[in-house]
Formats: C-alpha cells, structure tokens, sequence
C-alpha cells in the first residue's frame, strides 16, 4: 500500500515536453505557485544536473520538479539534498530495486566490481531579501530501457533492473511519498535525522576522487561528518573533509567498508 501525501503533489502539472522541469517549476514559483506543486515532463530537451551538467532526458525516464517552500534558513538549503536523495533511494527500493546513495545526489545500482546511475537530484534555490522564498527540488529516475543508448554502460534503469515493465504512475506515487515524508523529517529535524539514514543506505567501498582547494585528492569513501560533508580516506589514513564539488567515483574497494566516526574528521 503507497501511503498518500499530505502536501506534495497538492498540484500537479503534466507535461509532454518541455526544456527543463526545474526551468517550469522555478518559473511557476515566481509567479506564485503554492508549496508542494510539481511539474512532471515525460521528456526534457535541456535537461540537467549538478554544475549544468547534460541529464539524458529521452522519453522513457521519470523527470519531475516540485516547488517547497520550506521554513528554513539559506544555509539549511543544501543539506537538504541528502534527505531527498534517502527518499528517492527509499522510493527506488519500494519499486523492487536495491539502490544506494553516492554524495550528494545520485542514486546507484550496484553489481560486482561496479556500479551505475539510476537517478539523480538536483536542488535550486529561490531567495528574497536574504530568506528562502522556494525550493525547486529535481529528480530524474531512469524507468525504462526506451533511450538508455550509448548511456548504459554508466547508468541503468527501473525495467533492466525488476525485469519486466514498471508502472510509471505508482514509481510517482512512491516518489512522492517517501520525498515528502523525509522533507518533513529534515525540517523538523534536522541532519541529527538524515545522516544515520543516509550511511544506512550509502555505497559501501567505494574509491572517489575529487579536489579540494586545487589538490586532488583520491580515497575511500567513509561517510558524512554532523554538517553533512563527505569524507574521503586516503591511502595514508587522513580524512579529508568534502564540503561542496563533485566527485567522482574511480572504483570499488573491499565490500563491506563503512563510514567512519566523524571524530577522525580533519
């Protein structure tokens, strides 16, 4: 049984087409939209992800905008990426599928000796005099095969991985669901919530690399520290602290590593 929502989902528009959910739905909030409206297209022509990346938008995918306006502070927007990133993961694993997290915003599918992307979050902000007016919450999920092209070698999605066709309708009742319900917890809450979710449901064993005040640095990733930052072990066994940026996952290392004690942090 999908529990129902309370508030997001209140309004929904649906799309054909359309340049860019986040685009749609950060164009409605200017004008007003109320809390908890979502755009879902069934295809993008100028999707994207984090720092303006390309996101694939064929018809086939799931890519839906919700408008939240919640009451917090300008800093307590970006953390709150990892609770609606646990509750993508929560609505992917309710389809039948095992996926887990990567910092910040990436949902994977493991195999052995690798992993791949099956959806993605991407979280903008609207602000005036100085407080949060909106937050234009986006999720991509890669539902079918239709599309996937030269991509699959990276990324997979929710038919490849159950094995017979998915119902399009109930993986956005889920998302739904389970995004509302852990928006409400990080409000009401705070990471105190989040951050054990999320290590229950994080990538375990993986080697990332990224850059960290022009030095690249390469390690395992062991968690999040209390203020949600990912930290990196690296071969000497200094932790390295990741506030913002990406990250690239290299590959994985033994199978059952996990996050450290935020105490180890540097």
């Amino acid at each position: 049984m999908i529990k129902k929502t309370t508030w997001l989902g209140s309004q929904r528009i649906d799309l054909e087409s359309c340049s860019s959910t986040n685009d749609e739905a950060a164009r409605l909030a200017r004008a007003g939209a109320s809390h908890g409206t979502v755009v879902i297209s069934e295809s993008q022509t100028a999707g994207r992800g984090r720092d303006g990346r390309v996101w694939r938008s064929p018809p086939g995918g799931l890519y839906l905008s919700a408008i939240v306006r919640p009451p917090l502070a300008i800093a307590a927007v970006p953390p709150m990426t990892l609770a609606i990133g646990i509750g993508a993961c929560d609505a992917i694993r309710a389809c039948g599928v095992g996926g887990v997290l990567k910092w910040p915003n990436d949902v994977l599918v493991e195999y052995e000796g690798g992993a791949k992307k099956l959806a993605g979050v991407l979280v903008e902000s609207q602000s005036q005099a100085g407080r949060v007016d909106a937050v234009i919450v986006g999720i991509g999920i890669n539902v079918s095969e239709v599309g996937m092209g030269e991509v699959s070698t990276v990324a997979t999605n929710l038919e490849r991985e159950v094995g017979e066709p998915v119902e399009r309708e109930l993986v956005i009742q889920r998302l739904l669901a389970h995004v509302e319900r852990w928006i409400d917890r990080y409000t009401a809450i705070g990471l105190s919530a989040v951050i054990p979710a999320w290590h229950e449901r994080m990538a375990h064993g993986l080697v990332a690399r990224t850059t960290i005040d022009g030095e690249l640095v390469i390690g395992e990733v062991a968690g999040l520290d209390p203020d949600g930052s990912l930290m990196l072990r690296d071969d000497q066994g200094k932790v390295r602290r990741i506030h913002s940026g990406d990250v690239e996952v290299l590959r994985p290392t033994a199978i059952g590593s996990g996050p450290v004690a935020p105490a180890n942090a540097c």
